[in-house]
C-alpha cells in the first residue's frame, strides 16, 4: 500500500486573483480523489502590467516585496478559507514563495518538488495585452514537462471572489 508521503504533490500557482482562487478550489476538489499533498506557490515579482503591485499601501513602500507578498498571500488564504471552511485541505497546504519571473520559476519549483500536476488560473488576456505580456498560464503549459491544468473563472463569478 502506498503511503501519502509517497504521493507526488499538486502544485497550485497563485497571484491572489479570482482566477487563482478558482484554480485553488479546483485543485482541492482534485486532491480529494488522489490524497496528494497540496503546495501553494506564489512567485514574487513586480509585474510589467502592474508595477508596484506589492506596494499598494502607503507604509508598504518601505518593506521588501517578499514581506509584503507573504502578508498578501496569508490574507488571500484567510479569505479563501473563510469562504470555504469545509475545505480543510487548504489549512494543511504548504505555502511557498519564490522570487523571479513566474513561468520559469513555477515550472522549476514544480520539477524540484516532483509535482505530479501544476494547476494555474488564467485571466484570459486578449488583444494587445496578450501580445505584449502573454499569458503566464500559457507559457507554463508550453515549457512544462509536468501536466498543467489551466482553470478559468466562470463568467460572472469574478465579482463574487473579491
Amino acid at each position: 500500500m502506498t503511503s501519502t508521503k509517497d504521493i507526488q504533490p499538486i502544485l497550485v500557482a497563485i497571484d491572489f486573483s479570482a482566477d487563482s482562487e478558482s484554480a485553488l478550489l479546483w485543485a482541492c476538489t482534485y486532491t480529494k480523489y488522489t490524497a496528494a499533498p497540496l503546495i501553494i506557490l506564489h512567485i514574487v515579482h513586480d509585474p510589467a502590467d502592474a508595477p508596484g503591485f506589492y506596494h499598494n499601501e502607503a507604509n508598504d513602500w518601505l518593506e521588501p516585496m517578499e514581506a509584503v507578498a507573504n502578508r498578501m498571500a496569508k490574507d488571500f488564504m484567510k479569505k479563501v478559507i473563510a469562504k470555504h471552511p469545509d475545505l480543510s485541505l487548504l489549512q494543511d497546504a504548504r505555502l511557498e514563495f519564490v522570487a523571479g519571473l513566474p513561468p520559469g520559476r513555477i515550472v522549476e519549483f514544480a520539477e524540484k518538488e516532483q509535482a505530479q500536476l501544476i494547476v494555474i488560473g488564467s485571466c484570459g488576456r486578449s488583444g494587445l495585452s496578450h501580445i505584449l505580456l502573454g499569458s503566464v498560464a500559457e507559457r507554463v503549459a508550453q515549457i512544462s514537462k509536468i501536466p498543467v491544468v489551466i482553470v478559468k473563472t466562470p463568467v460572472g463569478i469574478e465579482e463574487k471572489h473579491e
